[in-house]
């Protein structure tokens, strides 16, 4: 999901969906550390992901609006 998607979202959308991620996260790192993972590459990217849906959060929370493709 790009960021431009993110800010099609509702608020209450992306925080359960960071949450939702962020139990992923923690569940990967898991087991990680007791038998062997799978692909590394998903875990920074859940990680990147998390980021850019706080990202989107926190710039309507201060008001910052982007100018979109679209527009």
């Amino acid at each position: 999901m790009t960021a431009e998607e993110m800010r099609e979202r509702a608020d209450e959308d992306l925080r359960r969906e960071v949450a939702a991620l962020q139990k992923e996260i923690w569940n990967l790192r898991f087991r990680r550390g007791s038998e062997k993972a799978g692909d590394p590459s998903k875990l920074r990217a859940m990680r990147r992901q998390v980021a850019r849906m706080m990202t989107v959060l926190r710039e309507r929370r201060l008001g910052i609006v982007r100018k979109t493709a679209k527009a």
